[in-house]
């Protein structure tokens, strides 16, 4: 049986009366609740930023090392894939273990790849210090995700705060150049390492409470609803659409620099025109994320994904380097950064608790480890026609297929809901009645 939390609250009394409010704050968590968000807030961008330290310091690391421009772009390679390789082993072994040990884990493994980075002598032992920390940051998402998951009850504005944190993380590599022009490359990993320890003592001296489940309870007589075995094609509508999102992520992020700067992606209006971008991404992040915990997570998903397919057609009609570009992209960003906490959620409510982090490693394995696909392809649809509009046009033909994919998961979900319906009532009580003596 695979139905989501939100819609047994629709069948039952519900026990948590909040659950139903019409306003979602954060002042209705409790210390457990806010103690998890910033320890998960913290550890979002402490593992974008790590990743992203490389990503601003490729001028001095060639000088230093005497690396050519190809030589430098390839030393964080590895440690990429593993930080989307990585996430599936690491979601096993935090089911087996719990979030908070892996947590722990996390902050003390980045914290020494970082000092290893650091007091790197080749260009050799920095490539391999970067692969440790691509191993060491692969353990954050499906940890702090169950995290999320199982430590607080209004799991979508979680979800949303958690973004906003990941979209601080993707500063990671002006901070690296803004430090190696004041003192030099290294500085950034010490930083980063010593962020990393404080974290860790900031996690250990906060409360923290873990349940088995934040959802909303069910009577001891109610027919299960935790789903034991996922079947397959339940699997394939929400894990395809997220592989697929992805690539359209990176797809996006790839071409949007240079396509709304008319060409130039060194200029510092690029670099305010993306700035702009993830602004308004992360606010969307934290928006639908409040959305997401008072409505259909399935259907708002959908609507979002549709949403994105005209804006990212019209976007390719700009061809660029305009007002009107900035506009719609900025759009755009609303659109998609807005589904990433809906994703998450939908893994919440949709996957067995004991296989929730394993869940996760699954989705960032998928979309870390196959949407850098979309990297070359981008180029290679640049050199073929001239231009970068035909990436938007191939974002929106895979939205299509992801917005038809997550309907078909929108009636799989409906339908086993009526089967839970049939089942709850079992006499001629009506659907939902609660009773209303005092």
């Amino acid at each position: 049986m695979l139905v989501s939390h939100r819609q047994i609250t629709k069948l039952q009394p519900s026990r948590h009366p909040s659950r139903g409010s019409t306003r979602v704050n954060l002042e209705s968590m409790n210390r457990s609740e806010r103690s998890i968000l910033i320890v998960t807030g913290i550890g979002h961008a402490l593992c974008h930023w790590c990743a992203l330290l490389v990503t601003g310091i490729f001028t001095p690391l060639r000088a230093e090392f005497g690396l050519t421009g190809f030589q430098v772009s390839a030393l964080p390679v590895i440690g990429y894939v593993l930080m989307g390789v990585g996430a599936l082993p690491a979601g096993y072994f935090t089911d087996r273990w719990g979030p908070k040990p892996m947590l722990v884990t996390y902050f003390i493994s980045t914290a020494l790849a970082c000092v290893f980075a650091a007091l790197a002598t080749s260009a050799f032992t920095f490539a391999v210090a970067l692969t440790l920390l691509g191993a060491a940051v692969s353990l954050y998402h499906p940890t702090g995700l169950a995290m999320i998951s199982h430590g607080l009850e209004k799991r979508g504005q979680a979800m949303g705060v958690h973004g906003i944190a990941g979209s601080i993380g993707l500063c990671g590599g002006a901070f690296a150049m803004f430090l190696a022009e004041l003192w030099n490359w290294r500085v950034g990993y010490w930083v980063m390492g010593g962020v990393s320890i404080l974290s860790l003592v900031v996690m250990l001296c906060l409360p923290i409470e873990l349940q088995e489940d934040t959802g909303d309870a069910v009577e001891p007589n109610a027919p299960s609803t935790e789903p034991r075995k996922p079947p397959l094609r339940l699997l394939v509508f929400l894990f395809v659409p997220m592989m697929l999102s992805g690539i359209n992520y990176r797809a996006v992020m790839t071409a949007l620099p240079t396509y709304l700067a008319g060409g130039d992606d060194n200029s510092t209006l690029t670099k305010l025109l993306l700035f702009l971008v993830f602004i308004a991404g992360g606010a969307s992040q934290f928006i639908m994320g409040r959305r997401a915990d008072r409505s259909h997570p399935s259907k708002l998903y959908a609507a979002l994904i549709a949403i994105s397919v005209p804006l990212a057609l019209i976007l390719a009609w700009t061809g660029g380097g305009s007002l009107i570009a900035i506009a719609v992209a900025v759009a755009l960003a609303v659109v998609h950064f807005g589904t990433q906490p809906v994703e998450n959620l939908l893994i919440a409510e949709h996957t067995p608790r004991s296989l929730r982090s394993v869940s996760y490693g699954l989705k960032f394995t998928l979309t870390f480890g196959l949407g850098p696909v979309a990297v070359p392809l981008v180029g290679y649809m640049w050199d073929a026609t001239g231009t970068l509009a035909w990436t938007f046009v191939l974002f929106a033909a895979i939205a299509v297929v992801v917005a038809v994919m997550i309907m078909q998961l929108v009636k799989l979900v409906d339908a086993q809901s009526l089967v839970l319906d049939s089942r709850v009532r079992g006499s001629d009580e009506p659907l939902g009645t609660v009773d209303q003596t005092v």
